[in-house]
């Protein structure tokens, strides 16, 4: 049985400034989100105020619904479709907004002119009070800083051994996310994102922040380096472009009978099964013919050729 990955808890900041994704090699193992401040997450969970869900999905036999959760520091998108139906109703029977905790799995998505959004596909989804939004908050912050201050740790003494972490009671999981931060993120100022943190600080103290903003707000996050080299991707056999040729057949019957002109995910994964290639076959084509350029997920759940 697969390991179930924890849930990481993190700020809105903190995702919209995670751009380094790690793709899981084998079938059944786990793709994570690296983010610059010590995190390696495939699930998250997070509070904030929820907005009302609006739907994104085709139909009713292809349902997909999307919201807006927002904290003190920022905003991320939240999803649930029809493979989450309890975190989908909560979505959609919500009328205002309110608190709310949400836990899911994350998905990055990057547009044609190479930048990521990142959204949450929720799991589970409870409204909660303001005190309770508090108290979450401030843990929140607590593992924030703690996830910062090990980040810096190592970056002022790289020889410190794994031994001398665990020693001192810290989590495997923190020390590898400190690394790949360091490594993925070289020229990130993290004090920038310290000062962030004030406004949630306030936020845990009682204040009545204003709402962020919902124009675009540049991360403090910018990387500044050149792209690491790369290997050649292998060239995929035969039998691989016959399947590509068959997925993509698919994407262009299915968005063109469609009323938005996508192709639902969960129907294409569906009948590719039908035809026998196998669950993880597809997402690696999938995830070949996005790198490629020749599909894109525009909207979570949904394909289109590029």
């Amino acid at each position: 049985m697969a390991r179930r990955e924890p849930a990481w808890r993190v700020c809105a900041r903190e995702l919209e400034s995670s751009l380094e994704e790690e793709r899981a090699a084998g079938e059944r193992e786990a793709s994570y989100l690296v983010s610059p401040f010590g995190a390696r997450m495939n699930r998250v969970l997070i509070a904030g105020s929820l907005s009302p869900a609006e739907s994104i999905g085709r139909d009713d036999t292809s349902a997909f619904w999307r919201s807006r959760l927002s904290d003190p520091t920022g905003a991320v998108a939240v999803t649930a479709g029809s493979f989450q139906p309890r975190a989908m109703a909560q979505l959609r029977n919500a009328r205002e907004t309110r608190p709310a905790l949400v836990v899911g799995k994350l998905h990055l998505y990057r547009g044609r002119d190479g930048v990521g959004y990142v959204s949450v596909r929720a799991e589970g989804v409870r409204s909660i009070s303001e005190t309770e939004e508090r108290e979450f908050l401030a843990d929140t912050i607590r593992q924030t800083l703690d996830r910062l201050d090990l980040v810096e740790r190592i970056e002022h003494r790289p020889s410190t051994s794994e031994e001398e972490l665990r020693a001192d009671g810290v989590p495997v999981g923190w020390a590898r996310g400190a690394h790949d931060a360091l490594r993925r993120y070289p020229n990130v100022d993290r004090g920038a994102f310290r000062r962030e943190l004030a406004a949630a600080v306030r936020r845990v103290g009682g204040e009545v922040a204003a709402p962020p903003s919902t124009a675009t707000v540049p991360s403090t996050v910018t990387v500044v380096r050149a792209p690491p080299p790369r290997a050649a991707p292998p060239v995929p056999t035969a039998a691989e472009r016959a399947e590509e040729s068959v997925f993509l057949d698919l994407v262009d019957e299915i968005a063109e009978v469609s009323v938005d002109g996508y192709a639902d995910l969960k129907e294409v994964m569906t009948r590719l099964e039908a035809q026998g290639v196998i669950a993880g076959r597809a997402e690696s084509m999938l995830s070949r013919l996005e790198e490629e350029g020749v599909v894109e997920e525009p909207i979570v759940g949904k394909l289109r050729r590029a």
